[in-house]
């Protein structure tokens, strides 16, 4: 059974599971004002959740399927933040309450640490935290610093995402990510000396030079500074999509049958050492909150993976942020400038950004 179906599927060219709704649904045939109304219709006694995108990062890695941009200079990622707190106020007109916060990108943590506490404030005057709202932040651990850490904790940050990828040196440099290294210690131990005490670990199967010996020793390497949840995800190669992945030598990817190998094993690795599956990709330990959601049947997947979170109501903010509000699903542009420009007019006068349904 497993080999008709793998032969049915891996080299199908089906949308990536992982995101819901996929990038052919979204139209303009949704505009800025059916965003704007659905907006103002949202109850104000409902709890939401926000997402804010941050697409810089520091250097490419030529895997990533997300909008980014790379900058060593300071001054875009000053600018991006501006329009950014600008859009926060032209949404937050009304102080709804806010259970559930995801910082994502690029790398969030490539803002300075001031600016992210500063933007944190801005979030809180604008918005009515509960005190149990979740904050996570995603984090890329070759730039990560003790600074940063003081600053999230600082924030009220409580759970992060760290993207290990591989820690193979080989998968990395085939992908354009070297320095994970083993004898690079990991932001664990800093992230949890500031409060943040909750831990996610990415990994990917399927990358160049990958072989399920590596992959093991990835999820061995990770299990040992025991995450409270981790993300097993399928690397997707769609160079026609993506002009960054043609960097990758298609001949040192795996084929499907070895693909499947890889994951099989790296899920009977982590199984084995006490965590528990969570669909297709994801792993927790039994008292995390992603098991005992789905323990409970309350488990929910957004276009970030499963959740715990059961807000209605996601709120996107930034390049290519999704939201969903209760009438539909909304996305802003994709480019940072047509997205910059939605959002201070030259003629001064503020419009909201254009969505998409």
């Amino acid at each position: 059974m497993q080999a008709s179906i793998l032969k049915k599927y891996c080299d199908a060219c089906l949308p990536w599971y992982t995101i819901y709704p996929t990038v052919p649904e979204f139209s303009p045939a949704v505009g800025a004002q059916d965003c704007e109304k659905w907006l103002r219709r949202l109850p104000a006694d409902d709890s939401v959740s926000l997402y804010l995108h941050i697409p810089f990062c520091r250097s490419i890695c030529w895997y990533c399927g997300f909008p980014t941009a790379i900058t060593g200079r300071v001054a875009p990622i000053l600018n991006y933040l501006s329009v950014l707190r600008e859009e926060i106020r032209l949404v937050a007109e009304q102080a709804l309450p806010v259970r559930d916060v995801h910082f994502g990108g690029g790398t969030p943590t490539v803002i300075e640490p001031a600016e992210f506490l500063a933007l944190m404030e801005l979030l809180r005057r604008r918005f009515a935290f509960r005190k149990t709202a979740a904050i996570a932040v995603e984090i890329d651990p070759r730039t990560f610093t003790v600074e940063m850490a003081e600053a999230l904790g600082a924030a009220g940050v409580n759970r992060a995402s760290v993207g290990v990828q591989s820690f193979d040196p080989i998968v990395q440099k085939a992908i354009n990510r070297s320095r994970v290294r083993r004898r690079r210690p990991l932001p664990s131990k800093n992230l949890r000396q500031h409060g943040i005490s909750r831990i996610n670990f990415d990994l990917i199967f399927g990358l160049p030079n990958q072989t399920v010996q590596s992959c093991v020793e990835s999820a061995t390497t990770a299990v040992a500074m025991r995450p409270d949840r981790l993300a097993v995800f399928g690397y997707a190669h769609v160079p026609s999509y993506m002009k960054r992945q043609r960097l990758i030598d298609e001949a040192a990817l795996p084929d499907s049958a070895a693909r499947a190998e890889q994951a099989a094993a790296v899920a009977d690795t982590l199984v084995a050492t006490g965590y528990h599956q969570i669909g297709l990709d994801h792993f927790a330990l039994p008292d995390d909150e992603l098991a005992l959601a789905q323990k409970a049947g309350r488990l929910r997947r957004n276009s970030l993976g499963y959740s715990a979170d059961t807000c209605k109501i996601l709120i996107g903010f930034g390049t290519s942020a999704i939201g969903r509000l209760g009438d539909g699903y909304v996305q802003n542009d994709v480019a940072t400038g047509s997205y910059s420009r939605h959002i201070s007019w030259p003629s001064g006068d503020v419009k909201r950004l254009p969505s998409h349904r």
